[in-house]
């Protein structure tokens, strides 16, 4: 069985101030920043801008250190597949580490982080109207 991923969904922007690495990619490279949120359960700090297809999230800590310098890294790479558990179970049978299935942020969305496999590029799954909004 081949499972592909159909395109990139986003790309992942960690740092200690995810605020501030948003507005700096927003002021330098006129990328407009379109959504702001607290993730529920962690208040993490989250940013969304929109490159053509590919979303770029900025996620952060709850609380930031104003003493401290900020710092980014590119955290990962989010895929997007049709059928999120066929690829968990695909991947997993070729002997690959990956997460169950959750709920994502997005509405309706399931998500799965691959573990191992990939070279060292952090990376994850997703697959949109995966979870009726009773789940969620």
């Amino acid at each position: 069985m081949t499972v592909s991923a159909t395109n990139i969904d986003h790309i992942v922007i960690s740092s200690n101030d995810s605020g501030t690495v948003a507005q700096t990619f927003a002021d330098n490279l006129g990328i407009e920043i379109k959504r702001k949120m607290i993730r529920p359960g962690t208040s993490a700090q989250l940013a969304f801008a929109k490159l053509q297809e590919v979303v770029l999230e900025f996620a952060g800590p709850p609380r930031v250190n104003p003493d401290e310098e900020v710092k980014a890294r590119l955290w990962g790479m989010v895929l997007a597949v049709p059928d999120i558990e066929a690829a968990v179970a695909h991947l997993r049978a070729l002997g690959h580490t990956v997460s169950d299935p959750k709920p994502a942020v997005q509405p309706g969305a399931a998500i799965a982080t691959i573990k191992d496999g990939t070279s060292g590029v952090p990376l994850a799954l997703i697959q949109y109207n995966a979870i009726s909004a009773e789940e969620h």
